[in-house]
């Protein structure tokens, strides 16, 4: 099979890129260059996906598309909507567009937990209500109902993954999740910063396992399904930051900061549908962390 994988120097694609690439003749675009090793780097071409023109030319003899490329900072979504908006909405139409005319099979579109909002009840599973908090949020739930449409035209899936880390967080990066901000600090010896009184959970999950359950949804997704990508399991801050100290020997008290505004307390998968494909998660966020040190 003859697979685009969109996105595919970023953490998420370029493990799908890599793990496709085991089975599949696969191709990646995005707008900077491979970073993560010399053997795919030649399978990644520079491309921006906002240019219809350069999207047609990718699709072209594709079976199947993965859509990663998006601008996924939530904070860079509030500071700049139309920045995120051309990235996340008018970039999917152009791929949706082209890839239908092209008579490409599959489409899978990575979407984002975001799309749920302040959950009502924990975990989440796919059928519950869609109500984002943020502009980010809302340009992915747009790119899903534009995917929607195409339910006729191709096989169709979306996949909404929580919340990713993997060796392949940059934490130069003012974006960067919590994870990889926790350990930068960790690094110079200094205690993570919670917000709040780090009660929130998240449901963390390794790129890795991302990427296969990206893969599982490819295989045996069935057309126009929506599938959760996550652990089922509830990890809070505070416990998240005793993992990283203890890790790291940070022999303090974290310090807390004022809680931020739009902070969702709870947040957990429920990977049900996603596990009836096959789907198991197998990396261990605290045995992440400890090998953390050693990279």
């Amino acid at each position: 099979m003859n697979v685009l994988v969109t996105g595919a120097s970023g953490q998420i694609g370029s493990y799908v890129l890599e793990l496709l690439s085991e089975e599949h003749n696969v191709v990646g675009v995005d707008l900077k260059h491979y970073p993560f090793g010399e053997e795919f780097v030649d399978m990644v071409v520079t491309g921006d996906l906002r240019s219809y023109f350069t999207v047609r030319e990718m699709v072209e003899k594709v079976d199947a598309v993965i859509h990663l490329a998006a601008q996924v900072s939530v904070e860079r979504s509030w500071m700049d909507p139309v920045y995120d908006a051309k990235n996340n909405i008018i970039s999917t139409i152009n791929l949706l567009k082209a890839s239908s005319e092209s008579k490409v099979k599959k489409f899978i579109y990575i979407s984002s937990a975001a799309v749920y909002g302040n959950p009502l009840y924990v975990p989440i599973d796919e059928n519950h209500p869609t109500n984002p908090i943020s502009p980010y949020g809302v340009s992915k739930l747009a790119g899903e109902h534009y995917v929607k449409i195409y339910i006729e035209k191709m096989h169709v899936n979306i996949v909404r993954p929580f919340n990713v880390y993997s060796e392949r967080m940059d934490p130069r990066n003012p974006y960067s999740g919590v994870i990889a901000k926790f350990i930068e600090r960790a690094k110079k010896g200094l205690p993570p910063v919670i917000y709040g009184d780090g009660e929130q959970t998240r449901d963390f999950i390794h790129a890795r396992d991302v990427a296969m359950a990206i893969k599982a949804v490819l295989d045996e997704g069935r057309n126009g399904e929506v599938y959760n990508i996550g652990t089922g399991k509830e990890t809070s801050i505070l416990e998240l930051a005793k993992m990283v100290m203890e890790a790291f020997r940070i022999d303090e008290e974290p310090v807390f900061d004022k809680e931020r505004e739009g902070d969702i307390m709870r947040s957990c998968a429920d990977i049900s549908k996603t596990r009836a494909l096959g789907f198991e998660p197998k990396t261990e966020l605290a045995s992440f962390i400890k090998d953390f040190m050693t990279i």
